[in-house]
């Protein structure tokens, strides 16, 4: 006869034990092991599965593990796709599942080699208890995520429980189009998490390290999909971070709402090609039940936008107010003036709008011909109605306008100042001539050089005008002609084009990027975080515009500073 190790036979599992856990302050739980895979029957379009789990505390105090109270760790599972879509990767939630509820602790030794074991209804301290894959994924003891404060750690008992039926009901439940095998040739990779909510750890203040993820292989087809175990369980981290780990260009931030949950921000830029950049936002709710409700990013003026998405989660099977699934609605984009926002409705109209609650990732994302920089997205709370701000990369101008007409940068010649934006006023335009950027200084994966373009108007009619780069930012600035010259040091001409209509470009058709025109000047360094300053430096024919002395039948636009 074969005999079965104890831990298979009683649920502990095997020790992978420090020596021993150092930890302060109170109950600490964290899910030391994603630890098994149960496989269901599909229903419909719908596959499930359940996730089992190995969970220990490593705080100073046990945690309660109350049966029939609200005084038990519970437990709630995601499924995340990373997946690489027309040239741009993607990180989105495909699944969502309802609550396990603990009962009886066991005093397993996995993270901790000195256990103080209880009876039972307390984890605990530095010891381990197991919920098997099978025990996660019975129906009848899972309840819904809408009774439960992740951050209080709150929820009541007995919860709700409207009727089911079928395989997939409460479970980790994932819409068949969401899947696809992994490993060969396909790009998409599935990663479960499990997240533990406690009502003693939120009073500690120790909940923030409570989710944990895996790797998870998908083999099947059509409706016959089945789920295992890949790698090993990255412990005390949001699945979230399986994005970054798998593309170091990822920028992961951590948003501390005040006196409240915590939120992550996964985000990245992708160059696809002819100067389009793809921006892709993931932004996950660890424990909030404040929620999010908006998301907002400034656009530059001029930007093209297109591509705009939206993809969230999906609530079955009465998980809402009023056992009523909350509202599946896509959140719609509105354009307003300089920028993009994204938003469900109000808390006050609808509390089972769809919010981005705990322990769910929603995804945001457009292309736009406007280069990435650094600039602020505003996330708007959903209970609440405040507001938080995210550092991030956000559609921006690849330079930034400075050496401005209107005194700022110092006296225009003759008094003829021109509008903020702008340089001194001409015969022509009394706002004076513009000079902006478009495209980037990013290479282009096509042509393997920058797309950046140098856009001046405003200046009179067909005359010439002379793009000048320099190494040295000269503020305040000198006068030159019925301007101000900003751009000093080493200037070079980096291209002679005349006017059509007081307006024109560098480069254009046929020329040379300005990154290969200023090398073949003698300046290679561009591409190596060096910046350089851009002005335009045009005739202006009519000769009693400035009188002499200063007058000189000449001018100048503002100036441009550009990191390369």
């Amino acid at each position: 006869m074969r005999l079965l190790p104890l831990f298979l036979l009683f649920g502990c599992a095997p020790a992978l034990a420090q020596t021993p856990c150092q930890s302060t302050g109170g109950p600490d739980l964290v899910v030391a092991d994603v630890s098994g895979v149960a496989n269901y029957g599909s229903s419909g379009n719908l596959e499930a599965l359940a996730l089992g789990k190995v969970y220990c505390n490593v705080g100073a105090l046990w945690a309660n593990c109350s049966a029939n109270t609200n005084q038990h760790p519970i437990a709630a599972p995601g499924l995340f796709r990373l997946q690489t879509v027309a040239g741009a990767q993607r990180f989105e939630q495909v699944g969502v599942g309802w609550c396990f509820h603990s009962s009886f602790a066991l005093s397993g030794s996995t993270c901790c080699n000195d256990c103080q074991s209880t009876d039972g209804t307390h984890v605990g301290v530095h010891c381990s208890d197991v919920n098997t894959a099978s025990s996660s994924g019975s129906q009848s003891g899972l309840s819904p995520r809408w009774q439960v404060n992740a951050f209080t750690g709150s929820f009541p008992y007995p919860p709700a429980n409207p009727s089911w039926s079928g395989s997939v009901a409460r479970r980790l439940a994932i819409d068949v189009a969401d899947l696809e095998a992994t490993g060969g040739t396909n790009s998409a990779r599935y990663f479960g998490e499990v997240l533990l909510v406690s009502p003693d750890e939120a009073l500690a203040g120790t909940g923030q390290n409570n989710a944990s993820y895996r790797e998870i292989a998908v083999t099947g087809s059509a409706s016959a999909w089945n789920f295992a175990l890949l790698g090993s369980t990255t412990s005390e981290a949001s699945a979230i971070q399986a994005w970054q780990d798998a593309d170091t260009l990822v920028q992961l931030v951590a948003v501390q709402i005040p006196a409240e949950g915590l939120l992550y921000l996964a985000s990245r830029v992708t160059p696809l090609g002819n100067g389009v950049f793809h921006y892709e936002y993931a932004l996950y709710n660890l424990n909030s039940d404040d929620g999010v409700g908006s998301f907002s990013l400034p656009l530059p003026a001029g930007a093209s936008v297109s591509s705009v998405g939206f993809h969230d989660v999906t609530y079955r099977d009465g998980d809402g107010i009023g056992s009523v699934n909350q509202d599946g609605g896509d959140w719609p984009a509105q354009f307003a003036a300089g920028g993009l926002s994204w938003s469900t409705q109000s808390f006050a109209a609808n509390p089972n709008a769809n919010a981005l609650r705990w322990g769910t990732l929603y995804n945001f994302r457009l292309d736009s011909d406007a280069p990435p920089s650094s600039g602020t997205i505003t996330l708007g709370l959903f209970k609440s109605g405040a507001s938080v701000a995210v550092a991030a990369q956000v559609p921006g101008s690849a330079g930034t306008p400075s050496c401005f007409g209107d005194g700022s940068a110092g006296n225009c010649p003759c008094g003829n100042f021109g509008l903020a934006g702008n340089g001194c006023a001409n015969s022509a335009n009394p706002a004076g001539a513009q000079l902006f950027p478009s495209g980037a200084t990013l290479p282009d994966p096509l042509t393997g050089t920058d797309t950046l373009v140098l856009h001046a108007s405003g200046f009179p009619g067909s005359a010439t005008a002379i793009y000048l780069q320099g190494n040295v930012f000269l503020f305040p600035g000198a006068q030159l002609g019925d301007g101000i010259r900003c751009a000093a040091g080493l200037l070079r001409r980096i291209g002679v084009v005349p006017g059509s209509g007081g307006a024109s470009q560098y480069p254009g058709p046929g020329d040379l990027s300005i990154s290969a025109r200023s090398a073949q000047l003698g300046d290679v360094l561009l591409g190596s975080g060096a910046q350089r300053v851009y002005q335009v430096w045009y005739r202006d024919p009519l000769a009693s515009f400035c009188p002499p002395p200063t007058g000189q039948n000449h001018n100048v636009t503002n100036a441009l500073l550009v990191g390369w």
